[in-house]
């Protein structure tokens, strides 16, 4: 039995399913090995032949000013996640807060692996 990944046009996997061609309609489906998820992988559409690829981990940084956290170097295209509120950052982005304390804003991305970053802001 073989492996697919079900993926969105921008290489983002939906889900996996197993199966035999001819069984299942593969057509639009990647075969992806044995350790390959959603949560774990993407699939990489840069190459003329497509492929299941690791997801990273975030490479970015922060710096907090009184009630503003400015956060550098997130790639396009990740939701920022706080107290059930989200946006869409563009690369170098800061989040101002109205309350003085300390908040989990979450970062995802689905080339990245989720993560969540806890800040304090006075």
């Amino acid at each position: 039995m073989s492996r697919y990944a079900d993926y969105a046009d921008n290489g983002e996997i939906f889900c996996i399913v197993e199966g035999d061609p001819g069984v299942i309609d593969v057509s639009r489906l990647i075969e992806v090995g044995e350790g390959v998820s959603d949560e774990t992988h993407y699939i990489d559409m840069s190459q003329a032949i497509y492929f299941a690829r690791k997801r990273h981990t975030f490479d970015t940084s922060h710096s907090i000013d009184g009630l503003t956290v400015m956060f550098s170097h997130l790639p396009k295209g990740t939701t920022v996640r706080i107290q059930g509120q989200e946006m869409l950052t563009d690369g170098d982005d800061s989040i101002e807060f109205d309350v003085p304390g300390t908040y989990a804003v979450g970062l995802e991305h689905f080339q990245y692996m989720d993560e969540v970053v806890e800040v304090t802001v006075e």
